[in-house]
């Protein structure tokens, strides 16, 4: 008798429940309101452009509920996922310690694609185990796919936490009836006020115990919680998460090599005879910075620049080429392909050490700038990238996991480099040892936060009184990115701190 009236009410839950609809347990509620809250808190902490400590701590925050869910799903980190971790962790930390803008909005980007990749490690639904080509097919399932095709999971299981009885119901329609109405008060309420002196005064003293900028928060915060939800409930549950395979990409990319072999090779071969040519054509002007010699009716500034812009169109050119020579050239004499690809990156390595080289005779002249350093970085990680593909061509090893690897180092010892920092403790020094004639500290006075103690310690140092006042004044004046200073623990970092210090000893 009870396993008739069971089954009975499985066979009624049955026709009640849709095709595909996820059954969602108490952890699974539990879990969608922590991504509700952390929905409203990625709006809350996360404060654009100066991205401060709020970073940091809604990171550890939706990591810390993220581990906890999965290590309840049954999923363990492994060895992987603890460096994937702790690379997660070294980026977080970058806003609470720096004050750089430009590298920690390429760090909120790298962040944000460090904890999505961290999440299908530990849950094991990357294409392959190891790190390899077939990581750009993850990065499109795990970015769009999966979040997007299971993005209704959130509110389906709050929806759960409410249908179960009949004052669960009422109070979801009632939500819903508040959350709808909220823009109609709003805009009521603007009108009335703007019709009315007396309403507009008594509304002024009302003093809502909420905010727009709150208000904003919590709803744009709802789309943000499902994207979170849908992404790592998928994850966990395998649901929805097969559309993009190995063998789905392995026809895409098989799809695409409809070239024939004996075109790509020659329009390979005609390009590499034009950099033969130019390069014996221009090898005095192009090599003069290996002697530190200057050719003539050439300042530094021209030939660096010159040197830089050569090195970014010939890379770009060289990099789109050999992709779409590997992408589209059907697989006829591979070993061809292979020479040609050499060839054009050692033309483009041999450009770039002559950049380079043009690089370090310029900063020899003219001291360190933002400019100077993210170039010289960027002209290193280039070199990096060609030199792996170079030995790719006749060596077997896995090339996608050491330009990752090397990618993310590059990166981080550019987040963690001090740059403006160094930029000023160098142009300082040099100043003060006589290598460099001048020092420009309204240069210096436009970078981050990081150049005050340097700046600070100058003034106190310089007997020079011109120079003293250039300094106070530079001191003084808000940092290059024109942002205010920060006012709330969201917008803290270490360095800001410290320079907020050492103006209120200038006051």
């Amino acid at each position: 008798m009870l396993n008739t009236l069971q089954t009975a009410k499985e066979v009624e839950g049955q026709k009640l429940s849709k095709p595909n609809s996820p059954v969602y347990s108490k952890r699974d509620i539990l879990f969608a309101l922590a991504m509700l809250v952390c929905g409203f808190l990625y709006w809350n902490l996360i404060r654009l452009p100066k991205l401060g400590a709020g970073v940091t701590v809604f990171a550890i925050i939706f990591c810390l509920c993220t581990a906890l869910y999965l290590k309840n799903g049954g999923f363990r980190q492994t060895g992987k996922s603890l460096v994937i971790l702790a690379v997660v962790i070294l980026s977080s930390l970058v806003f609470l310690l720096f004050d750089n803008i430009l590298i920690k909005m390429l760090n909120f980007i790298f962040l944000t694609i460090a904890v999505i990749y961290w999440i299908c490690v530990t849950t094991g639904t990357t294409l392959e185990k190891r790190i390899s080509i077939y990581m750009l097919g993850d990065f499109f399932n795990q970015v769009l796919i999966i979040p997007l095709r299971n993005f209704s999971c959130c509110f389906g299981a709050v929806r759960t936490l409410f249908i179960g009885n009949q004052k669960g119901k009422s109070l979801l329609a009632g939500l819903l009836g508040i959350l709808v109405i909220i823009p109609v008060l709003a805009a009521v309420i603007g009108l009335l006020s703007r019709a009315d002196a007396a309403f507009s005064e008594l509304i002024a003293h009302l003093q809502f115990g909420i905010s727009m900028d709150l208000l904003l928060q919590i709803i744009l915060g709802i789309p943000v919680a499902c994207y979170l939800f849908g992404l790592i409930f998928a994850n966990r549950y395998k649901r929805n998460t097969g559309l993009v395979t190995i063998e789905s990409v392995d026809k895409v990319a098989s799809a695409c090599r409809f070239v024939p072999g004996i075109s790509v090779y020659t329009a390979l071969t005609a390009l590499n005879l034009v950099y033969i040519v130019f390069f014996l054509s221009q090898l005095t002007y192009l090599f003069s910075a290996f002697a530190n010699r200057l050719p003539e009716m050439m300042t530094y500034a021209e030939y660096a620049r010159r040197g830089f812009f050569e090195l970014c169109t010939v890379a770009g050119i060289n990099l789109v080429v050999i992709t779409a020579a590997h992408l589209l050239a059907k697989r006829e004499k591979i070993k061809v392909l292979q020479i040609e690809t050499v060839a054009l990156c050692v033309f483009t390595l041999m450009l770039i050490l002559t950049a380079i080289s043009k690089m370090v005779m310029y900063i020899d002249t003219y001291g360190l700038t933002q400019l100077r350093v993210y170039t010289s970085w960027f002209m290193l990680v280039l070199f990096f990238i060609f030199a792996v593909t170079a030995i790719r061509q006749f060596k077997q090893f896995n090339a996608a996991r050491t330009l990752l690897i090397g990618f993310v180092v590059f990166f981080l010892l550019l987040s963690y480099g001090n740059i403006d920092g160094r930029i000023a403790a160098y142009n300082i020094d040099r100043y003060k040892n006589g290598t460099l004639e001048s020092l420009d500290v309204k240069a210096l006075g436009h970078l981050s936060e990081a150049a005050v103690p340097h700046l600070y310690a100058l003034y106190q140092e310089t007997s020079d009184q011109s120079l003293k006042v250039e300094l106070k004044e530079a001191l003084k004046a808000l940092p290059g990115d024109g942002v205010a200073l920060q006012k709330t623990f969201r917008d803290f970092n270490l360095q800001s701190y410290k320079a907020e210090n050492i103006r209120m000893m200038l006051r």
